[in-house]
């Protein structure tokens, strides 16, 4: 649960960047304003660390930072939910190419030092980032098609995006307890010892 919360933590800034935006200006400068102090007021240690979603986080909202709020540049504000999304994906992919999922720097602060010199753990880890790399790139996908007119945006967009994010969560959490549960040896209560 830890490891969840800890991810979650990671992902705050986007969050409440998400809810706040809205279809006003004046909305969208807030949730910058706010994502931007939010992401090294929650993750100063992880910027310290190197993490990649804290550092992407930083990045993509000091970038709207200027780009929005000071420019205003009307391209950047009209595919805002595309960028969001594929610096997500782009943040996901670019750990695990480097060799170091970004599940697996927020993991490597909760999982006690035992479980972490499994061979599985890394796998573990690997194996999230790519789900969480998939769900980014579905999203995105989404965002392009709403933002060009390929679909409607509406309750449905919504209810599938956040659908997403909770499976991503929900897998996040689920799937290491699955593979601990798998990796324990059966024993009979009949057998000594």
């Amino acid at each position: 649960m830890k490891e969840m919360l800890r991810i979650l933590l990671g992902f705050l800034p986007w969050i409440v960047f998400g809810i706040i935006a809205g279809p006003s200006l004046w909305r969208v400068n807030v949730a910058i304003i706010v994502a931007l102090a939010l992401t090294p007021v929650l993750g100063y240690k992880q910027l310290a660390k190197g993490f990649f979603l804290t550092w992407g986080s930083l990045l993509f909202f000091g970038f709207n930072l200027v780009a929005v709020v000071w420019l205003r540049n009307p391209w950047v504000l009209q595919n805002l939910d595309i960028l969001a999304h594929g610096t997500l994906a782009a943040i996901a992919w670019l750990s695990i190419f480097s060799g170091k999922p970004f599940v697996l720097q927020y993991a490597r602060e909760t999982v006690p030092p035992e479980r972490q010199a499994s061979p599985v753990f890394y796998r573990t880890c690997r194996n999230l980032a790519v789900i969480w790399g998939a769900v980014f790139l579905i999203t995105t996908g989404m965002s392009a098609a709403k933002t060009y007119g390929l679909c409607s945006g509406g309750m449905g967009y919504q209810a599938v995006s956040l659908g997403l994010m909770g499976v991503g969560l929900w897998l996040n959490h689920w799937y290491p307890q699955y593979l601990q549960r798998k990796a324990k040896p059966l024993v009979s209560p009949d057998q000594p010892g």
